[in-house]
């Protein structure tokens, strides 16, 4: 199989008007792109309340945005949850994944979610029991063998935690760009060099760089630190479009053409 870098975006904006029309909806600069760019696979961080809200199902702007991005292969929606560095309580955690698990049931649309992105982790030898019963109430929410669970603790993680839990993607860099090509990053530490590269995603935030910048950063992401996952954002926060929206995509699908192109460069 052909290497390939997947979208995963912390969609954190509030899908204002999407109950009214699909063109009026905040997030209609992602169903475009979607629908452009069927090669591609998104990742989507679905957040209405810091989790899954108060109630059993989201709002019906939600319930309109998100059934229309389940309406789309080569989109994935997995419900976003803190975990306070492993010190929320497990019954609060469970509560929150048993809700978005729950979301399956509600007959008048498709908003099921595939999965849990895992928030705030903590990736030191005390949590990993922690994360690893984390990790196992997920998958039992989330039987699915496809199911996608990622775990943020936005540095590079030691290989007992990928061991414990071998079927989980882990944030090791969430960081400025600037911080990029410094010491001990996930993208400079050779210490690291040995962890499963393609069960690993960077979010990239705060980017100054220019459009060649940005090629090189999802070149240098795909073909050689060998991650799967990438967001690149201009500003600091995930709460609206970044303005490199449109071409983060096209340096993605660039990076992914290239590597087509050359399969035994990059099996």
């Amino acid at each position: 199989m052909v290497r390939a870098l997947q979208i995963l975006f912390p969609l954190y904006i509030y899908p204002d008007s999407c109950g009214v029309s699909r063109d009026a909806c905040a997030w209609k600069p992602l169903y475009d792109t979607v629908e452009a760019n069927p090669g591609i696979q998104f990742n989507v961080v679905v957040n209405p309340g810091n989790g899954p809200g108060a109630n059993a199902f989201p709002d019906s702007n939600y319930i309109a945005a998100v059934s229309t991005l389940n309406a789309h292969v080569n989109v994935k929606t997995i419900g976003y949850v803190a975990s306070t560095k492993g010190a929320r309580p497990v019954s609060e955690y469970q509560a929150d994944v048993s809700k978005y698990a729950g979301w399956a049931a509600y007959s008048g649309a498709n908003i099921a979610m595939h999965g849990i992105f895992v928030d705030e982790a903590n990736n030191t030898p005390a949590t990993l029991q922690y994360y690893t019963a984390f990790s196992n109430y997920i998958r039992s929410a989330f039987p699915s063998s496809d199911a996608l669970v990622v775990l943020n603790p936005g540095t590079t993680t030691s290989q007992s935690y990928f061991d414990a839990m071998p079927n989980d993607v882990f944030v090791t860099f969430e960081n400025f760009y600037s911080q990029m090509w410094e010491p001990f990053t996930a993208y400079t530490d050779s210490n690291f060099a040995n962890t499963p590269h393609q069960r690993q995603a960077a979010i990239i935030h705060d980017f100054t760089g220019s459009t060649t910048d940005l090629v090189n950063v999802t070149d240098t992401t795909g073909e050689i630190t060998d991650m799967k996952y990438i967001f690149v954002a201009t500003q600091g926060d995930y709460n609206s479009f970044p303005t490199n929206w449109a071409s983060f995509v096209a340096a993605v699908s660039g990076t992914n053409n290239w590597m087509a192109q050359h399969p035994d460069w990059y099996p």
